[in-house]
């Protein structure tokens, strides 16, 4: 057969439109100049099963397969969908009018769909139509796919490459059917003897037993990848709620310490409150907190000054601590609130004394 030019391909494809053209194109020439192969491509009309149709790209002709020391063709088609790479191809075995679809095949269903495992496992960019068509050949060479059913003694298989090489059926005596006739019935690519019915029939329970088979083990595997998910899950769920408990135990620990602190800190405010009381009450008596041999001045108005200047600076000091407690959630914001009400009008007050003091006494005004 004549392999097609790069034109022709070129046109087909650009007439088919599809989605990744040189995608597409790439797979087709591989296809087309594959040596296990002998493949022309088509621009033809696919029927889908609900009854919509497409023209789609096809590479229709033969795959090369060996099987027990004889090379064989199977007929095949394959269709390339629009998003082809992205999605596998079409492929199917086209049985000639005197072929039937073998029933004891695994990768070839009776509707001729080819289903052997690369195409299930299709995934781009590691799957392309070169390495399809080896897939293709090596299942073939285990299982032939397709039967001849010829009623005509001397009638050759179909698809040789060398005829004189190609076994031929040998005639076995057999019943005579209604044209009177032998039938013979060999599986494309077996070698031509006739198959007994009882072969045949233990062929197919053979292979209905495989696929229950397989079935079952497709079952047991899923049954088992559920039960180690859920068995993960169920470790993960156990660790998840020990790291809970320890967390909940730092919580009440780190809650314990919180209080203890909050305690300790009220405790000292409660005594730093205590000691600015009976400082305030001292200055209002007129006893100085500072002893009269300490500091000589000159006039009373500096004494007092230097009190009130004494009792704003500690103000300033406790009123920085409970910022910093109310920073560190040592101390709740209403009892912040209203000790700094307090302290600040205090705060006021001596302010304005010592203002007062610095007009009486001459002092320049900050």
């Amino acid at each position: 057969m004549v392999k097609q030019s790069q034109t022709e391909i070129d046109q087909m494809v650009q007439r088919a439109r599809p989605t990744n053209r040189d995608l597409v194109r790439r797979d087709i020439t591989h296809g087309i100049n594959s040596p296990i192969s002998n493949l022309v491509l088509k621009l033809k009309e696919y029927y889908y099963n609900d009854g919509n149709s497409k023209e789609l790209l096809s590479l229709g002709g033969t795959v090369t397969c060996e099987y027990k020391g004889s090379r064989y063709y199977i007929p095949i088609e394959i269709w390339f969908q629009q998003d082809h790479p992205n999605v596998p191809p079409l492929a199917y075995v086209k049985p000639t009018s005197d072929m039937f679809v073998s029933t004891a095949s695994r990768d070839v269903q009776p509707d001729g769909t080819i289903i052997i495992p690369y195409i299930k496992n299709w995934r781009h960019p590691n799957s392309d139509l070169q390495t399809l068509l080896k897939a293709m050949s090596e299942a073939f060479s285990q299982s032939p796919p397709v039967y001849s059913n010829s009623n005509m003694v001397n009638r050759p298989t179909p698809y040789p490459i060398n005829p004189p090489a190609m076994p031929m059926p040998t005639p076995v005596t057999m019943p005579m059917n209604s044209g009177g006739n032998p039938s013979y019935s060999y599986p494309y690519g077996y070698p031509q003897t006739q198959i007994p019915l009882d072969v045949y029939r233990d062929s197919v329970q053979t292979a209905v037993l495989d696929k229950v088979r397989i079935r079952l083990d497709e079952i047991m595997q899923m049954g088992k990848a559920q039960i180690d998910s859920l068995k993960k899950t169920e470790q993960d769920l156990v660790d998840g709620e020990r790291k809970i408990q320890s967390f909940i135990v730092d919580a009440q620990q780190q809650q314990s310490q919180a209080q203890t602190y909050i305690a300790n800190l009220q405790t000292k405010t409660h005594e730093m409150l205590e000691a600015t009381q009976k400082m305030s009450s001292s200055s209002g008596k007129g006893n100085n907190s500072v002893k009269e041999d300490a500091l000589i001045t000159p006039a009373p108005v500096y004494k007092q000054l230097l009190q009130a200047y004494a009792e704003e600076h500690a103000i300033q000091d406790l009123l920085y601590y409970l910022a910093d407690g109310l920073k560190r959630n040592s101390i709740g914001l209403d009892t912040y609130l209203k000790h700094v009400r307090e302290l600040s009008r205090k705060q006021f007050i001596l302010r304005a004394t010592m203002r007062k003091c610095r007009q009486i006494a001459g002092l320049p005004l900050k």
